[in-house]
């Protein structure tokens, strides 16, 4: 029962985060502005600050990793006959927010070449440092607005009936 009781909290926590960077990701087409990935990323710092407040890093963080590491290779699978499909959205991300942005997001583009390329993404975290995640953001938001003409319903279509980022955490 104590286990069912965990399962529950890690999805619903789960599913607050993909909601919140869902959310970021929609005020980032809508302003074309480096700031909703940044604020999104703000807060699951202070989530985990108050989790682990001697830790760099946290569940929050993880978990935000983790569910744009998977809708970024949604993404990748759904457009796989694109090659170019990397500079497209560094492209709109060049376009709409500037070359600064579009740089720190080549640094996680991995994720968008092959599976391969992904396990390489994590360690980038490292030279990003606060920018990790928020160019995880800008990236994907670059994604959906050359690939699903900026709709997050296409994204949603993308997610619906694969495993949740809560179901590989738990093993369920």
């Amino acid at each position: 029962m104590k286990e069912d009781r965990g399962a529950r909290e890690i999805a619903k926590a789960a599913e607050a985060i993909g909601d919140l960077l869902y959310r970021a990701v929609e005020a980032t087409l809508e302003e074309s502005s480096p700031d909703p990935g940044r604020q999104a990323t703000a807060q699951f710092v202070e989530l985990d600050a108050r989790a682990v407040p001697d830790g760099d890093g946290g569940p929050a963080q993880l978990m935000a990793t983790l569910t744009l590491v998977r809708l970024l290779s949604l993404v990748r699978e759904a457009v796989a006959d694109r090659p170019d499909r990397v500079e497209e959205a560094l492209g709109w991300i060049t376009e709409r927010m500037g070359k600064r942005y579009s740089a720190r997001a080549r640094y996680v583009t991995g994720v968008l070449q092959s599976e391969a390329d992904t396990a390489d993404v994590p360690a980038k975290r490292q030279v990003l440092m606060s920018e990790f995640l928020p160019s995880l953001v800008w990236l994907l938001t670059g994604a959906v607005a050359v690939f699903g003409d900026g709709d997050l319903d296409w994204l949603r279509g993308l997610e619906a009936g694969t495993p949740t980022t809560a179901s590989f955490l738990t093993g369920s």
